[in-house]
């Protein structure tokens, strides 16, 4: 693959690298110099044939100018998760500030194992990190591990699902786990924004949609599929592009949508958080709402996130768009590519479940935390 930035896509200007995983982060859980664990090699489906490096090894092509422009959300971000791992109090818009640094982290470790395979697939990225912050529905499943374990791990970022549709991955970040989706309306329907009755994979890559007025009520649960475990779940609308685009926007300037906007004018909505059977606006204040009531057994919760992230990766793919409008070869490549996905993962799903079945694992019960 080009060297390219991973943060503008153009060929680096000054001698930079990127740590994807930041190196304030990489101390937060331990020795900066230890080696970690980087999925598998070259896509295998082993699970015995794992990839290793420093995290100090671990970085990226990156425009010098890119990597100070994104210093003030790093920074930004390292208090919040230190508040996190203190379980402190969040306010909404520090969560719309750490779902912006997920965006970040989650297509530069796609760029950053397409690297390491050497793009198996012969994917050529079609954006990088400045231009997938902040513009699709996304949310934030939260899961607490119990105990005070060091440590920092991603999943799903090496699967064949991911680099095809790099929207769901998983990171565990001391003893708190977090599952992170962002798709283009992942959402919106449900929580009563305008939505795409129709979406068509256009032959340029570009999705065509074609918008109805939303219901302007919210539909639970907001993903049509439960999570297996107990956590904190949040979401956030997002819609830059339907306010640029002046055949989406009309359905947009609604009362609605503009009372459930933290910037209606940016697209950015509101942060929501799921509260027992229903959907609730996250608090402007600080508040430790977001902290989970149960905690998990530390293996056994690392050993759910894989299941998880690879159901979860499954679920988006079954939201792509309508291929109808492309070549008849290029219809017939998406779709084998999606069967192919599908079956990787449900593969990974079986040798996992053996091994748990050969290590005498018991299903996941959670402990109350005070």
């Amino acid at each position: 693959m080009e060297k390219l930035c991973v943060f503008c896509g153009n060929k680096p200007e000054g001698k930079s690298n990127e740590h994807v995983l930041p190196r304030w982060l990489v101390e937060l859980t331990g020795n900066p110099k230890r080696i970690a664990r980087f999925g598998y090699k070259n896509g295998t489906s082993s699970l015995s044939d794992k990839r290793t490096y420093s995290f100090d090894a671990f970085k990226f092509p990156s425009c010098e100018s890119c990597n100070d422009n994104f210093s003030r959300l790093e920074a930004a971000t390292k208090s919040i998760v230190q508040k996190m791992l203190s379980d402190d109090s969040l306010s909404a818009t520090e969560f719309s500030t750490l779902l912006d640094w997920f965006d970040k982290i989650r297509i530069g470790l796609w760029l950053a194992y397409l690297y390491l395979d050497k793009n198996p697939a012969g994917i050529t990225p079609k954006f990088y990190v400045a231009r997938r912050i902040g513009v699709h529905d996304r949310m934030l499943a939260i899961f607490k591990a119990d105990g005070d374990q060091e440590g920092l791990n991603d999943c799903g970022t090496d699967m064949p699902s991911f680099w095809y549709t790099p929207s769901c991955f998983s990171l565990r970040i001391n003893n708190y786990c977090f599952l992170n989706m962002s798709y283009n309306n992942l959402f919106s329907r449900r929580i009563g924004f305008p939505f795409p009755t129709e979406s068509f994979m256009r032959e340029d890559g570009q999705i065509l949609c074609r918008f109805a007025e939303g219901r302007n009520r919210v539909m639970i649960p907001l993903l049509r599929k439960r999570f297996s475990i107990h956590g904190t779940e949040l979401y956030q609308p997002m819609f830059p592009d339907s306010i640029r685009d002046p055949n989406a926007r009309k359905f947009y300037n609604t009362k609605y949508v503009r009372d459930n906007s933290m910037s209606w004018e940016q697209g950015i909505g509101k942060v929501f958080i799921r509260y027992n059977t229903g959907l609730q606006e996250y608090h402007t204040s600080s508040s430790k709402v977001w902290i989970p009531r149960k905690a998990y057994e530390f293996e056994t919760l690392l050993f759910e996130m894989q299941l998880l992230t690879l159901e979860w990766q499954i679920y988006i793919d079954s939201l792509a768009p309508s291929f109808e409008m492309l070549p008849k070869e290029k219809k017939r490549s998406f779709r084998q590519n999606l069967r192919l996905n599908k079956w990787h993962n449900q593969e990974i799903i079986r040798m996992l479940h053996k091994m748990a079945k050969e290590l005498g694992m018991s299903a996941p019960y959670p402990i109350e935390v005070d």
